[in-house]
């Protein structure tokens, strides 16, 4: 079964909510944006609790077409429609005994809310086309990024149908409200697709990491992991680079300014071992199999200010000049050696005062 991963308070919060109803056959809601996990909330629910190894039956009530809708909830009997040429069981009937997964609820038209409320309350259903009902017993597990609450308003969502699914309401926190989690992510995503692609991508690049920390993520985890998939399919070297991002996550970045110089290294563990993010008064640097580490003593403001700024520009002088010695000056791969684009390089070296062609 796959498990949310992150160490945000926000997801440890939704842990210890699904472990509360997780015991029991409640009726659960979940909310939230699209890409923040909504199934895979109401899979742990299924999975941790007295319906495993018991049908999981998930539908997205959007994609189903209004004229089918019923057919495919309740199943059909033979002739009762054109094309219904043998008896169908449907997804309610598939489902007893474990959870029907209501995924895009918000989308239901009225006469099917209609339905599905009677469903609910009697825990029966009757075919298209049938005289006699049948008994079902299925949890519901229903999720919707719509908000209900205003649909109910707005008369396009039945009261009762909302309170009887809304006995317990979870809300999946998107990606943005997730502080820290990106890093653990981006490291899970890329493991999984170096080893699916068996590519020896093996980090991610400071000027990387900033934008994933910086950027919005609208599409939250889905965004996410299309953008990780991507990167890894297109990146050449060990280490994920700014020019193999889409668009959409690079838009909002000032490829002229400064970069940060990170303390932070992460990496994706090989052979099952753990990702590590690891933080400390040091600059470390290097690719596959490699490793190594500059260690800067902490300033001792005991004998006064300094000027920050200095000291790091000092040390990005000093990593430009080595990786242009080990390049013999060639610029392009003197950025690929610091995980950079060729136009980040020039503009920190023209900065630095160390541009002296325009050659590559």
């Amino acid at each position: 079964m796959r498990q949310i991963l992150g160490d945000s308070l926000a997801i440890k919060n939704l842990i210890s909510m699904i472990d509360k109803v997780a015991g029991n056959k409640t009726n659960v809601l979940i909310i939230g944006e699209s890409g923040t996990g909504k199934e895979l909330v109401a899979r742990m629910i299924h999975e941790s609790g007295p319906l495993k190894g018991k049908p999981f039956v998930p539908v997205n009530c959007g994609a189903i077409p209004e004229t089918l809708i019923e057919s495919e909830m309740f199943g059909h009997k033979k002739g009762s429609f054109t094309g219904a040429i043998s008896d169908k069981i449907g997804l309610f009937e598939a489902a007893s005994g474990g959870t029907l997964f209501l995924d895009e609820v918000g989308e239901l038209p009225l006469p099917m809310q209609v339905k599905m409320l009677r469903a609910l309350q009697e825990k029966t259903i009757r075919r298209v086309g049938a005289n006699d009902d049948i008994k079902v017993d299925v949890r519901i597990i229903a999720a919707t990024n719509r908000d209900l609450e205003a649909a109910v308003k707005a008369g396009t969502f039945r009261e009762d149908l909302y309170y009887r699914l809304n006995v317990i309401l979870i809300k999946t926190p998107p990606l943005r409200e997730r502080h820290g989690d990106v890093e653990i992510l981006a490291t899970a995503f890329l493991q999984k697709f170096a080893e699916r692609q068996k590519k020896e991508v093996c980090g991610l690049s400071p000027e990387v990491l900033e934008i994933f920390r910086t950027h919005s993520w609208p599409g939250n985890v889905r965004e996410l992991e299309n953008t990780i998939e991507r990167a890894v399919t297109l990146e050449v070297g060990p280490l994920i680079t700014v020019g193999v991002l889409p668009p959409s996550v690079t838009v909002a970045y000032d490829g002229g300014a400064r970069s940060k110089l990170e303390s932070v290294e992460i990496k994706a563990g090989r052979g099952g071992a753990a990702p590590t993010v690891g933080v400390a008064p040091t600059i470390a640097s290097g690719t596959a199999g490699t490793s190594k580490e500059i260690r800067l003593p902490l300033p001792d403001f005991k004998n006064g200010s300094i000027n920050l700024d200095e000291v790091l520009a000092e040390v990005e002088k000093q990593y430009l000049k080595h990786a242009l010695e080990f390049t013999g000056g060639v610029k392009k791969k003197a950025a690929d050696l610091l995980g950079m684009t060729f136009r980040s390089i020039r503009y920190r070296l023209g900065k630095l005062g160390m541009d002296t062609d325009d050659g590559e």
